[in-house]
C-alpha cells in the first residue's frame, strides 16, 4: 500500500501575522489610516469585519492547503467568530472577557477528561517516533510508564490553560472598557490593543509550562524506552 503523503507544515510566522499582528494593527490604526489615505473614515463595524477576515481567511486557506483540520485551530476560529459577534451586536465588554477566558478553560476541561489530547499537543508522530518508542517501552515492560508520563504532562498543560484563562480574563477587563454600543471605534482600538498584548502577557508565561511539560515528557520517554533523547524524535 502507498504511504499517505504528510500534510505540509503550518507556517508559524504567517499564522502569527494573520491571527494577531494584522488584526491588531487594523483595529488600532486602520480607521485613522483610511482617513488619511482616502479622506473618509470607515465605520467601526467595517473595520472589525476586515480585521477578523484575516484570521478567518487564514483558517480556511490553511485547511484547503493542508487538508488537515486541527481542532485547536477550529476552536480558535470559533473564538474569532465570537469576537466578531460581540462587536457587531454591541454586547457589553464583560462578554469579551468571558469569551477570552472560555476558550482556554474549554481546552483545560477537555485535557482533564481526554487522555488523547496530550498526544495532539506534545506526543504526536509529527515530532516523535511514536511507534518505535512504544515498541521499545513494551519490550521492556514499561508501557504503563508512558501512560503515567503523559498523565503528568497533561496536568502541567492543564495548569497552563487555567493560567491562560485567568490572564485572558484579567487582560480583557483591564483594557476593553468601552461599550461598543456607545463608541464602537474605541471598542475596536481596545480590542486591537488587547490582541497585541496577548503575546507577551499571556503566551510567554504559558510557554514556560509547555517547556516544563516537554522536559517531563522527554525524561519519561527515555526512562520507559531506554532510548537516547536524540533517537526519540522522528527522522525526516
Amino acid at each position: 500500500p502507498m504511504k499517505k503523503e504528510a500534510a505540509p507544515k503550518e507556517n508559524a510566522f504567517v499564522s502569527l501575522l494573520a491571527n494577531i499582528v494584522v488584526p491588531a494593527l487594523i483595529l488600532t490604526k486602520g480607521a485613522k489610516l483610511c482617513a488619511r489615505l482616502f479622506g473618509a473614515e470607515p465605520s467601526a463595524a467595517l473595520v472589525l469585519v476586515v480585521a477578523l477576515a484575516f484570521p478567518t481567511g487564514y483558517f480556511v486557506l490553511d485547511y484547503l492547503r493542508r487538508r488537515e483540520l486541527n481542532w485547536i485551530s477550529a476552536v480558535g476560529f470559533a473564538g474569532t467568530l465570537l469576537t466578531g459577534g460581540i462587536g457587531l451586536f454591541r454586547l457589553s465588554p464583560f462578554w469579551v472577557a468571558v469569551k477570552e477566558a472560555s476558550i482556554p478553560l474549554f481546552i483545560a476541561a477537555v485535557m482533564i477528561f481526554s487522555r488523547k489530547l496530550i498526544r495532539t499537543f506534545l506526543f504526536n508522530e509529527t515530532v516523535f517516533d511514536v511507534p518505535a518508542i512504544e515498541a521499545a517501552a513494551a519490550a521492556r515492560g514499561n508501557a504503563d510508564e508512558i501512560a503515567a508520563t503523559l498523565k503528568r504532562c497533561s496536568r502541567v498543560l492543564t495548569a497552563s490553560f487555567l493560567l491562560s484563562a485567568a490572564l485572558n480574563f484579567a487582560l480583557a477587563r483591564v483594557i476593553v472598557k468601552t461599550d461598543p454600543e456607545l463608541d464602537n471605534a474605541a471598542f475596536n482600538e481596545e480590542l486591537g490593543e488587547m490582541m497585541a498584548l496577548s503575546w507577551p502577557v499571556i503566551t510567554l508565561p504559558c510557554l514556560i509550562f509547555i517547556f516544563a511539560a516537554l522536559l517531563i515528557l522527554l525524561k519519561g520517554l527515555e526512562k520507559a524506552s531506554g532510548m537516547k533523547a536524540e533517537d526519540l524524535f522522528r527522522k525526516k
